[in-house]
């Protein structure tokens, strides 16, 4: 299988349906204070600090265990935070729970409407310093008390319903999946938390919106809490070319999605999942390949040049952005080789049958599709946005349309400091990793 191979295999299995597998929920809030007033996350185009609170936004953490051990599932209502801070986050959690490191699943819903947790705003006496400390202590705190609550029996139960709210955002007639699917879990005959997991990005509230939110996603999760008891949170799906369907606009649009989201899945029919006793998670990763096979000094500056002579781009300051990235890629040749190939971490998780998929970056919405139809007797909850974020995944069809999809294709590894684009062969490679990810969570049912 090239470019693939397991890194990592943690397999926990619950060796007989006598043993039961038991949950645990929290959720903590991580928003701004009234004196607190940050830069917001996603849109370049902002360029003063957030002046209000459309919603709160929260850390929700979901354990479940079994006799064995513990999977910590965590969901924030950011936009993302980078690999270093998710990997220092979940060794703090690690570290102060005693609960390995891989089995702790961090996900970001990927509003652009939260606070950035990077750059030159977190530096000491930033203006989104204090808030980030605090979040990071929160979403830790939340996780680690959590982990070490005793986990009670439940009942899990699944939906799927259909939505309009979004379309493909690159292409008018592009590749979309308007499938959601929840999972309720329920203690003593009500639901505790329910998930719901589909593929949109959550930017209704464009770049003339200063409010921190969660967006659609969280006026969501408040109609659905109100109608059913419980807290409500999203696991965002495949979202690298989902948006809203009229695009970003304002918090307005934000409210008329959220509720027409919700009206699409109060009246879904939820299906009993057995109780089989069943707990499996798998963590592998994927070397995805970039344009060249070798990344040298010498290929970064002949790209550099290329794009800053050539490119057509939306952005007015490209040009002076490769250099940046030129810069940025250079300097690391001084630390070291800079790999040749992009790690991905892929993890599978088998509760009871019902499959939940998590992969860092955004991958296309086709990815989520082909792994569904390649398992159609399996419900799969397919999560992007993992354990940090690193780079869009385009798609076979991306690729070959390419109008339209020049930035996912030839111009993101600038912004996001990759030293190289990925090749048109990365669609083949990422796809046979998700579902040779998938086949190995369940393969020993």
């Amino acid at each position: 299988m090239k470019h693939f191979f397991i890194c990592l295999s943690v397999i926990l299995l619950a060796a007989s349906c006598s043993r039961g597998v038991t949950m645990s929920y929290s959720s903590a809030d991580i928003s701004t204070t009234e004196d607190e007033h940050t830069m917001l996350a996603g849109f370049a185009a902002r360029n003063t600090l957030h002046d209000g609170i459309h919603q709160h936004i929260f850390t929700h953490c979901l354990v479940l265990s079994d006799k064995a051990a513990k999977i910590c599932i965590i969901s924030n209502d950011l936009m993302e935070v980078s690999p270093a801070l998710a990997d220092t986050m979940r060794n703090m959690i690690a570290e102060k729970s005693g609960l390995p490191v891989d089995n702790i699943l961090m996900h970001n819903i990927h509003t652009h409407s939260a606070p950035r947790s990077g750059g030159w705003c977190n530096v000491p006496g930033g203006p989104n310093r204090s808030w980030k400390d605090r979040m990071v202590e929160t979403v830790v705190s939340n996780a680690v008390a959590n982990i070490q609550a005793e986990g009670k029996p439940f009942r899990m139960e699944i939906g799927k319903g259909r939505t309009s709210i979004n379309a493909n955002r690159c292409e008018k007639e592009g590749p979309a999946d308007h499938d959601v699917y929840v999972a309720r879990f329920l203690q003593k005959g009500k639901p505790v938390v329910s998930i719901v997991n589909l593929a949109c990005h959550p930017v209704c509230m464009g770049p003339t919106s200063y409010l921190l939110s969660s967006d659609y996603a969280g006026v969501n999760a408040r109609y659905l809490s109100e109608a059913w008891g419980g807290e409500v949170f999203q696991l965002t799906g495949a979202s690298g070319n989902m948006d809203p369907a009229n695009g970003p606009k304002n918090v307005d649009y934000a409210e008329e999605c959220g509720k027409s989201l919700a009206d699409s899945l109060l009246d879904i029919s939820f299906e009993k999942v057995p109780a089989k006793g069943l707990l499996r998670l798998v963590n592998e990763c994927v070397d995805l390949p970039y344009q060249i096979d070798e990344v040298t000094p010498e290929a970064v500056k002949r790209h550099a040049d290329s794009l800053a002579n050539s490119a057509k781009t939306v952005f007015p300051r490209f040009a002076d952005d490769v250099r940046g990235w030129e810069k940025e890629i250079l300097s690391r040749f001084e630390q070291g080789p800079v790999p040749s190939k992009l790690r991905y971490h892929l993890h599978g998780v088998d509760l009871d049958g019902v499959i939940f998929f998590f992969s860092d970056g955004e991958p296309f919405c086709e990815y989520q599709m082909e792994a569904r139809a390649a398992f159609p007797d399996r419900t799969i909850f397919f999560a992007g946005y993992t354990n940090g974020q690193n780079s869009y995944l385009p798609s076979e069809h991306a690729y070959e349309v390419r109008k339209g999809y020049e930035y996912e294709v030839e111009q993101m590894h600038v912004y996001i400091k990759a030293p190289y684009p990925l090749s048109d062969k990365m669609p083949a490679v990422y796809r046979e990793a998700v579902i040779k990810t998938i086949e190995d969570t369940i393969a020993e049912e």
